[in-house]
Parts: structure tokens; C-alpha cells; sequence
């Protein structure tokens, strides 16, 4: 049961760094509609780099650039910094077109919407599951069962 749990964990949370950089390249689409070319592409290069990093913290999937996030971006390879980078990105950009959509009275895609909420609530969901995964490690090293013990606050 634990095994199942834990895997799911990690599916939702490797889910929404995935959504962030989806949602990247969502934002890359939406930059004709957008009113600043320049602030669209900081968001979609920000949503992208944060999304792969994120990606390296649950996955380890890109091996050789491992020692580069851990120096650079240490928050990535703990559940409590991903977390709050997946709410950080889902509440943005959620929000971000909300505004975008109430500022243009042009209609846009329905699809196009509803890819970009589903990579919205992605985020959100892969923010739970990390804040799930760094509350489990806490009460499996606050029972004894971790090892080492030294590192509670991490």
C-alpha cells in the first residue's frame, strides 16, 4: 500500500513539472495575443527552465546536469521547494490567464483554455503531492525510521 502511494506521489509530482513546461511552450502560442512580446517570453522561459529543473529534482532524468541543479537550484531536489515552485507557477499562471482573457474581449480557443487550466490544476495537484512526499520523510524521520536523523528541518 505504502509502495503504491509513494509512486503515485511521484507520478503527480513529476505531472506537474511536466505541466509547467507544457505550459511554457502554451505561453510561447498565446505570445501573438499577448500585449508585451518581451514579458512573454520571460514567462514562457521562466515557466520552461523551472519546469526542467523541477523535472530533475522528482525524476533525476538527466544525469549529467545533476550536479548543476544542486548547486544552482537546491530547492529543486527537495519536496518543500518544489512544491511551492508548482503552487508558485499554477496560481500564476491561472491567474495570469484569467487576466489575459477578461483584458481581450476577442475569443479564443475553448481548447486552448482548457489545456491551459489543466497544466494550471497539474501544477497545483504536483505542489500536493510534493508537500505529501516532504510530510511523509518528516514523520518517517520523526519516528526514526530515516536515516541518518540529523537532517530534520531539510
Amino acid at each position: 500500500m505504502s509502495n503504491s502511494a509513494e509512486e503515485c506521489t511521484s507520478l503527480a509530482g513529476a505531472g506537474g513539472a511536466l505541466a509547467m513546461a507544457v505550459a511554457s511552450v502554451l505561453s510561447l502560442l498565446d505570445l501573438a495575443f499577448a500585449a508585451s512580446l518581451l514579458r512573454g517570453l520571460a514567462e514562457s522561459a521562466l515557466l520552461l527552465l523551472s519546469g526542467l529543473i523541477c523535472l530533475q529534482g522528482e525524476t533525476r532524468l538527466f544525469y549529467r546536469y545533476h550536479l548543476v541543479v544542486q548547486e544552482n537550484f537546491g530547492f529543486a531536489l527537495k519536496p518543500l521547494g518544489r512544491a511551492a515552485t508548482y503552487f508558485l507557477g499554477g496560481t500564476y499562471c491561472a491567474g495570469a490567464r484569467y487576466a489575459a482573457v477578461a483584458e481581450v474581449a476577442a475569443s479564443r480557443s475553448p481548447f486552448f483554455g482548457l489545456l491551459w487550466y489543466t497544466c494550471c490544476l497539474l501544477m497545483i495537484l504536483g505542489g500536493g503531492a510534493s508537500l505529501w512526499a516532504w510530510h511523509g520523510e518528516r514523520r518517517n524521520i520523526a519516528l526514526g525510521g530515516g536515516a541518518g536523523g540529523s537532517d530534520f528541518d531539510a
